[in-house]
C-alpha cells in the first residue's frame, strides 16, 4: 500500500458533514470500520442531524472484515492521502461548509519508527485523481453490510445539551437560544 511498511490496516472511516449558518444545522455521517484489541471488528455508523445523534454498529464476521480489509489494499486506499485537491478560491462559499473524505489508520511493521498513521484523504481529491470507482466500491460494500440489518446495537441521543448550554425560563420552557421560544422573555 503506497510507500508505507505497514503490518495491517486499524481503522477505515468515510465521513460526509455539512453545516449551514443557523443553530442545529449541522448534518454528518461518519462509518467506521474498527478492528478491536480482541480481533472482533465492528462498523459504526454515526448520523448527526441538528441536535440529534444516532449510531448504529454492527458487528462483521470474520469474512466481511477480510473482504473490506483486501478491497481497502487492492485499491491502495493508503495512498489517497496523498492525493491534494486544489480548489479555486472564487468558487468557495464561506457560509456554508461541506466535509467529504475520510481516513485510514494503519499499523507500522517497525514500531520504532511510528506505531500507527493515519491518512486522511479529501473525497474530492480521489474523484479527481480518477479513483472513483474504487470509493464507490468500498462505500457499496460498506453498504452492503448495513444492509444485513443485523445490528449489534442502536443508540439515539438529544446533543442539545452537550453542544449548546441550555436554560429554563420562568415558564417551563428549556431553551438555547437567547430568547425563550415558549414566551419570548429573555435569557436571564
Amino acid at each position: 500500500m503506497g510507500n508505507y511498511n505497514y503490518s495491517k490496516i486499524i481503522d477505515i472511516e468515510f465521513c460526509s458533514s455539512s453545516s449551514g449558518m443557523m443553530m442545529g444545522s449541522t448534518k454528518s455521517v461518519i462509518n467506521t470500520v474498527m478492528w478491536q484489541r480482541d480481533g472482533t471488528v465492528i462498523l459504526r455508523r454515526t448520523e448527526i442531524n441538528g441536535f440529534i445523534k444516532e449510531e448504529y454498529t454492527w458487528n462483521l464476521t470474520e469474512e466481511q472484515a477480510e473482504e473490506v480489509r483486501a478491497a481497502a489494499e487492492k485499491i491502495d486506499m493508503a495512498s489517497w492521502g496523498e492525493l491534494k485537491f486544489e480548489e479555486d478560491p472564487r468558487l468557495v462559499c464561506y457560509d456554508y461548509t461541506r466535509l467529504d473524505g475520510g481516513s485510514i489508520a494503519l499499523y507500522y511493521r517497525v514500531p520504532a519508527e511510528r506505531p500507527f498513521v493515519k491518512m486522511k484523504f479529501d473525497r474530492r481529491a480521489v474523484l479527481a485523481a480518477g479513483k472513483g470507482e474504487d470509493l464507490k466500491m468500498m462505500e457499496d460494500l460498506l453498504r452492503r453490510i448495513e444492509d444485513s440489518d443485523k445490528r449489534a446495537s442502536y443508540e439515539k441521543t438529544n446533543s442539545s445539551d452537550v453542544n449548546v448550554p441550555m436554560w429554563t425560563c420562568e415558564c417551563g420552557a428549556k431553551n438555547s437560544g437567547k430568547f425563550c421560544s415558549n414566551c419570548g422573555c429573555k435569557r436571564p
